[in-house]
């Protein structure tokens, strides 16, 4: 496992931008505000595993929980012989805040789930950090990107016993709850 503070996890500027539609560094007070409140409830976990992967034929990854025909996955883990498996959150009361928002003010409803976006994938850089260490990796790459299908998200997800250590459940269309989280396989390159 994974855990971090809120203030340990630097928002990335770029990606806030980009979810905002603003230019980078841009700030005023609604921003502000929001991200105040968005620190005091965001609870980063992230659970992961290390394991080896199999490449049986091109564009063809297989794990010990599940075998992907995926020719950009495949493509993405050239020369790795083993691979991290991650999910990670930034929790459930930040789902809340989302819902309460979205009923009580639609500026701060926008701000908080950019801000939320962002942070979720600040920490996804940070647990990738955490578990990489000193080791060469590809970059994180998710079910759902490209042709990498969702439905890879219900194996990969029990395998991780992400219901059980994070909380992340799966509905009929693959969707996580909490919304704000990711999975993701990164390779370690030998």
């Amino acid at each position: 496992m994974v855990r971090a503070a809120s203030d340990e996890v630097e928002i990335n500027q770029n990606e806030l931008a980009q979810r905002l539609g603003t230019a980078r560094g841009y700030n005023d007070d609604l921003i502000e505000s929001c991200k105040k409140r968005l620190m005091e409830i965001i609870d980063y976990k992230c659970a992961y595993i290390r394991i080896r992967l199999d490449v049986p034929r091109e564009n063809v990854c297989a794990f010990d929980f599940m075998t992907v025909e995926s020719r950009q996955l495949y493509n993405n883990l050239k020369g790795c012989k083993e691979v991290f498996a991650m999910a990670l959150t930034a929790g459930i009361n930040v789902d809340r805040e989302l819902a309460k928002l979205r009923i009580v003010s639609q500026a701060e409803y926008f701000v908080t789930d950019a801000l939320a976006s962002a942070a979720v994938d600040s920490f996804a850089d940070y647990a990738s950090a955490k578990m990489r260490g000193v080791l060469k990796t590809a970059p994180r790459f998710s079910p759902g990107y490209g042709d990498f299908s969702l439905s890879f998200q219900k194996p990969f997800l029990e395998r991780l016993d992400a219901h059980g250590l994070l909380g992340i459940t799966l509905d009929n269309a693959y969707l996580m709850t909490p919304m704000k989280s990711i999975t993701a396989i990164m390779g370690i390159r030998t």
